[in-house]
């Protein structure tokens, strides 16, 4: 034990007087471009190759139909809201059995629009390219409203159906859920995903929500699950705008 402790007591106290102190004195960078006549790995080539032709294969899949073109805007959008609308019908085992109240999601959430006719497998990648995951939130009313304040700061952004905003100058004007006026004492139940329930995109107050449970499943999983569902059933996917959001 003294050998063990008197190594460590040299190792202190002579270390630092051999350590060698580098400082970058300056610094050169070279465009190296990459062509043909780089001699490239044809056995890595190939292996790419093969890895890249078997994923276009799956991504080739055509999964569905929608009757229409749907891209995102605000305040709202066919896009926006065909996926809040999904959300919404998110199976209440993930809820302890409550009823979804709301759904809520970010427009930057939709990388690329959902074309209109067949939809395959890589056109719901390129739209849900994020690993986002779908989240519950319980909130009550008086939070909620900040949220709604927080739609209304940025114009509007994804919300359910059964949700009606009205807002001017940037400021709320109305919130109604279900037809009712938001209560302010109520802890509502909201569908969301984990990026926004963080705080992000303007929904700073869903961070004092009184819970949040994960899923886990992700927003791209489940809107491919319906599709398929939609599909089996001979039936397209679809979208509208009915002034869920309207600016005054």
């Amino acid at each position: 034990m003294k050998k063990v402790l008197l190594v460590s007591l040299l190792i202190t106290l002579f270390l630092p007087c051999f350590a060698q102190q580098y400082v970058v004195t300056s610094m050169k960078g070279e465009y190296i471009p990459v062509n043909g006549t780089n001699n490239p790995d044809k056995q890595m080539a190939d292996t790419v190759a093969y890895y890249k032709h078997r994923m276009q294969k799956v991504m080739d899949q055509v999964i569905g139909n929608s009757a229409q073109y749907m891209a995102v805007g605000k305040p709202e959008s066919l896009l926006t809201n065909f996926t809040s609308d999904v959300m919404l019908g998110l199976d209440t085992k993930y809820t302890d059995r409550q009823p979804v109240d709301l759904t809520m999601m970010n427009v930057h959430g939709h990388r690329s629009p959902i074309p209109e006719g067949d939809i395959t497998v890589g056109d719901v990648f390129s739209t849900y390219s994020f690993e986002n995951e779908l989240v519950v939130v319980r909130i009550k009313g008086s939070n909620l409203k900040e949220v709604f304040d927080g739609y209304a700061s940025i114009g509007g952004a994804g919300i359910s159906g059964n949700v009606k905003l009205v807002i001017k100058d940037k400021q709320l004007q109305d919130a109604k859920i279900n037809g009712l006026s938001l209560d302010r004492n109520k802890i509502y139940t909201v569908v969301t995903l984990d990026y926004l329930a963080e705080g992000n995109d303007g929904m700073k107050a869903l961070k004092k929500a009184e819970s949040v449970t994960n899923t886990g499943l992700t927003l791209r999983d489940y809107i491919m699950d319906y599709i398929k569902e939609k599909t089996k059933k001979g039936e397209k996917i679809s979208s509208q705008l009915d002034g869920r959001i309207v600016i005054e």
